[in-house]
């Protein structure tokens, strides 16, 4: 059996330590014992994962099936079952066996990303953003799904502390904006209006439905929220990342945002904000695991739009 982690899997469970570690050695046994649990063959290990493992897996109908191997993390694994169980195939992949206490999660098997669907940027944001209006309209009454706050107390607490524990230079008005605009978001939103957020939905982790006669996407590794929809689109600013280089940041960054409250009538300034937030957010963590070249686009991002924040 190929047990290969991606590199980014293999940076993250470093990061995490002896936990990590106990988990890549541990690993085998936890595949194995799932395929056996689910009478499944393996066939081989799949690209992606970035918090986990993932193979390949075919069941005694010949029915092909992706099983996932979570990493001990501060995601919660019940929630993100608890979130492909509310949506119930409604623009998220479909969801067949789940083992919490194992961290396992078997699931239909889906296409390639749409990042490589040879679609233009603009039709892959209008694919992905329809697939998450499918998604909020799941019925998130009676399930363990992560309140929304505790995404943005994680946000803060990494905005405040993890820049100190790196050896770069950040820069602090861009931090101390983006933590204003998730106090400013703390007063704004109404939990009434929560929805099923998936809290990640970028160009890889959205995949071709590759079972059906119509051409689709489905939405993959939710962290199964209870939040604001603004958040998910948010990570819509913070995604394709080299368009920012091709005009103006700013204003790039705001047409777009234009465009997804014409699309779905969530408020503009929401969306910007939360935007604002993943893109500093993300850079900081790229510079944790040590990817600092791709760390500096979006820190560079960051400093190019803070100023046209502050005119908001």
């Amino acid at each position: 059996m190929d047990i290969q982690l991606s590199d980014a899997a293999q940076r993250r469970a470093e990061l995490l330590g002896t936990p990590g570690q106990v988990w890549i050695q541990e690993l085998p046994h936890k595949v194995k014992e799932a395929l056996n649990q689910y009478g499944l063959t393996f066939l081989t290990a799949v690209e992606g994962g970035s918090e986990s493992y993932l193979a390949l897996a075919q069941d005694s109908n010949g029915i092909q099936r992706i099983l996932k191997v979570l990493m001990p993390s501060d995601a919660d694994v019940s929630a993100e079952i608890a979130g492909l169980r509310a949506a119930n195939g409604r623009g998220y992949v479909r969801i067949l066996e789940a083992d919490a206490s194992k961290d396992i999660v078997v699931m239909e098997r889906l296409g390639s990303p749409i990042a490589k669907s040879g679609l233009t940027i603009q039709s892959q944001i209008s694919q992905v953003t329809r697939a998450l209006q499918e998604s909020w309209q799941a019925d998130t009454n009676g399930q363990e799904l992560v309140p929304g706050e505790r995404k943005a107390d994680w946000l803060e607490n990494h905005l405040r502390h993890t820049p100190g524990k790196i050896g770069m230079k950040f820069d602090p008005k861009m931090i101390h904006r983006a933590l204003d605009l998730i106090a400013n978001r703390r007063a704004a939103w109404l939990r009434q209006e929560f929805v099923l957020a998936h809290g990640d939905p970028h160009e890889y982790n959205t995949l071709a439905v590759s079972n059906e006669q119509a051409a689709g996407y489905r939405l993959v590794d939710p962290d199964g929220m209870v939040f604001e929809a603004a958040y998910d689109l948010g990570i819509l600013l913070r995604n394709w990342i080299d368009t920012y280089r091709q005009a103006d940041p700013a204003e790039e960054l705001l047409r777009r945002a234009i465009w997804l409250s014409e699309q779905t009538a969530v408020a503009k300034n929401a969306i910007i904000s939360w935007g604002f937030v993943e893109i500093v957010s993300t850079g900081i963590h790229l510079a944790e695991l040590g990817y600092v070249e791709e760390a500096k686009d979006y820190l560079q991002l960051g400093e190019a739009v803070a100023t046209r924040l502050t005119q908001m």
